[in-house]
């Protein structure tokens, strides 16, 4: 159980501090921002899967609508050598910075191993 969820009881009338009835709606232009994210987290994928050979899971831990960075991308990609691996890393990040979609939306990159 977390400690950010308040305990009450289950069926029971919801508890008016509850953290998502206090979330606000989002604007349009809010939407719009966390579905550009969204959209670059499958163009670094495909990115990763090129240069990887495959990814495993890929993970969008966090979305901010605007700012320098615009989110945190986890993606789960094999690992063997550590040599090569650096390898790889430095062409995906080379290759991420000439992408014309993901110089648009900034994201942090976490290259997790997957070692299955």
């Amino acid at each position: 159980m977390t400690a950010f969820l308040p305990a009450g009881p289950r069926g029971g009338a919801a508890d008016p501090d509850h953290p998502r009835l206090q979330q606000r709606p989002h604007s349009p232009a809010e939407r719009r921002a966390r579905w550009e994210v969204r959209a670059a987290q499958w163009r670094a994928r495909e990115i990763a899967e090129s240069v990887f050979g495959r990814v495993a899971s890929a993970s969008l831990i966090g979305i901010r609508a605007g700012g320098e960075m615009r989110g945190l991308l986890e993606l789960g990609v094999p690992f063997s050598d550590l040599a090569l691996h650096e390898r790889r890393q430095a062409i995906f990040l080379s290759a991420v910075e000439a992408d014309p979609v993901l110089a648009q939306v900034p994201l942090v990159y976490v290259l997790a191993p997957d070692l299955g």
